[in-house]
């Protein structure tokens, strides 16, 4: 089975400065960086799907079109049920919330059971953080000047397990917009 998720995704640029702005804080909570390249703001999760199915999901999502995203990640979060730092964002993107709702909407359509939990944009930057080292910060912390990752397009990932660590790569990639033609 594959495990597999919608997401917008920054650029390996725009990683790479968040991980650098986020590194003295993620020094000071003991816990490793995630990988630039696993960042991701998941929209839709889809989760176990069949190999043999994964043409069905891809067919669902060929035909979602939206307009370009925009997410500000302002603060950074500790979330403690899972013990994640994470870059979130304060202000709700409608754009973002509606290509979340038509990726859950059309997979719904094409036989598959997402999660149906409301889109909540944020970046994972670290994982398994103590809770005594969280307790000694006030959350959520802001992010100065903001982060802004602007979507054109969308991607289908897969989520692997390397040994204690989560792997994610792109299986597939949509446009948000057809691209006129002059």
């Amino acid at each position: 089975m594959l495990r597999l998720f919608f997401a917008l995704r920054p650029t390996a640029e725009q990683g790479a400065r968040l991980m650098e702005t986020a590194l003295p804080l993620l020094t000071a909570l003991q816990t490793p960086p995630a990988p630039v390249s696993n960042l991701h703001a998941t929209l839709s999760f889809v989760g176990a799907v069949a190999p043999e199915r994964l043409d069905a999901l891809r067919a669902a999502a060929a035909g979602i079109r939206a307009q370009r995203c925009e997410l500000e990640f302002d603060v950074f979060e500790y979330w403690d049920k899972p013990r994640i730092l994470c870059a979130a964002a304060s202000r709700e993107s409608a754009e973002a919330s509606a290509l979340a709702v038509a990726l859950r909407d059309a997979a719904i359509a094409a036989g598959f059971a997402p999660d149906i939990k409301p889109f909540r944009a944020h970046l994972t930057l670290g994982r398994k953080i103590p809770a005594a080292s969280a307790e000694k910060f006030v959350w959520p912390q802001r992010i100065w000047p903001g982060f802004v990752v602007r979507g054109d397009h969308f991607a289908l990932m897969q989520s692997r397990r390397d040994g204690s660590q989560s792997i994610y790569s792109v299986v597939d990639e949509w446009p948000l917009y057809e691209k006129e033609v002059c």
